[in-house]
């Protein structure tokens, strides 16, 4: 995801691609008074130069499958190998059904027969964007994941990493979890975990004082960031700890990582199950 797609002012790109001049014009007028930037293409061969010279790419594509020399599945196929991406909504007529179900099996997100309401295509389009939005979050977050594993690996190679006390390191690791502090990020066993604040500061705290158990006023001090009475540090710990172990443990039942010592408080353990 590029920086100006992540902005909150960004605004969508959208290409229209269709060889009547006034479905192109009434597309353009309604998905521009929606807040979107459309432009358009007359042909396959003017709509492959645009999505090659694009900057920034398009964000959904609105196609007609019934064209001149170059189809509107020949344009699907180069846009999705340009950018997997991408969110292609045809537009066809009913007796062309065969090929929108072909483009759907070549990752089309959907079709529309002519002529379709400017309702319906602005519903689809704004549906088509909110999944666009979903893949490139998780792409961005895969990519974070790879970054993360790379360091990884630039950190193990530096001999003097163990002598740095564990609540001062950028990336802590215990078996298969690993923390980033700086990222606040945590996998285990190569999986992102979606943890709140609160749960990564209980996780963090428990992993950094390993194999030393903390009670439940220590986790309520270091991780919450305040101080209360026993009875009431044990049943706040209670509910953050059931939530914790509900993500990060196979069977929060009969929990493998965060153990309970009797009459100390809460252990994490490094034994991969």
């Amino acid at each position: 995801m590029t920086e100006m797609q992540q902005s909150p002012d960004y605004i969508p790109q959208i290409l229209i691609v269709d060889d009547e001049h006034h479905i192109r014009f009434v597309l353009e007028r309604t998905l521009q008074h929606e807040g979107y930037h459309p432009d358009s293409a007359a042909n396959g061969e003017e709509a492959l130069e645009k999505l090659a010279l694009s900057s920034p790419p398009y964000d959904l594509l609105l196609l007609d499958l019934q064209m001149g020399q170059i189809s509107g599945l020949q344009v699907l196929e180069a846009a999705r190998e340009q950018d997997p991406d991408i969110v292609v909504l045809i537009l066809t007529a009913y007796g062309s059904l065969d090929s929108a179900v072909e483009a759907l099996r070549l990752g089309a997100f959907d079709y529309l027969f002519k002529p379709a309401m400017p309702e319906a295509i602005c519903r689809r389009v704004n549906e088509g964007l909110q999944v666009r939005q979903q893949s490139l979050q998780r792409r961005r977050l895969v990519n974070q994941v790879d970054t993360l594993r790379q360091t990884l690996d630039e950190i193990g190679s530096n001999h003097n990493e163990s002598t740095t006390p564990a609540m001062n390191r950028r990336i802590i690791r215990s078996g298969s979890l690993v923390i980033d502090r700086h990222h606040r990020h945590v996998t285990l066993d190569n999986n992102l975990i979606d943890l709140t604040t609160a749960e990564f500061d209980l996780l963090l705290c428990l992993v950094a004082a390993a194999p030393q158990p903390l009670s439940p006023c220590q986790l309520v001090n270091q991780a919450l960031g305040y101080d209360c009475e026993d009875r009431e540090a044990r049943e706040t710990m209670k509910w953050h700890i059931y939530r914790l172990r509900r993500k990060v443990e196979v069977d929060p039942a009969h929990p493998c990582y965060i153990k309970n010592i009797r009459h100390q408080g809460y252990l994490w353990s490094n034994d991969d199950k």
